[in-house]
């Protein structure tokens, strides 16, 4: 093994039982839409525009953001920025969120 990776600050920190067994968890129960960065659904009425995977409505693509869960296309309106995911999968996370506090 070489220094540098002997010398990483955080390396040999012991990780969370629970941050990791919540996210593990989540993967399990997310199932992925879309691979990342596997590009959005063209809005079959419009030349140059995308859909929402969520709501279905046309945006031009950089309107729209990858969910890092599930992979779906969200619009401003089914997005969530405090846990950078779409609505769907937000409220997936706040239920396991809801049952650690119980």
């Amino acid at each position: 093994m070489t220094l540098w990776k002997k010398t990483l600050p955080g390396k040999n920190q012991p990780k969370s039982k629970d941050s990791s067994n919540l996210f593990s968890r989540l993967k399990a129960e997310i199932p992925v839409m879309r691979k990342q960065g596997e590009p959005p659904a063209k809005d079959p009425r419009s030349f140059a525009q995308y859909s929402c995977d969520l709501c279905s409505t046309p945006h031009p693509v950089s309107e729209l953001r990858q969910c890092v869960l599930c992979g779906r296309w969200a619009c401003e309106a089914c997005w969530k920025d405090e846990l950078y995911t779409c609505k769907s999968c937000a409220g997936i996370i706040k239920i396991h969120q809801m049952k650690e506090n119980d």
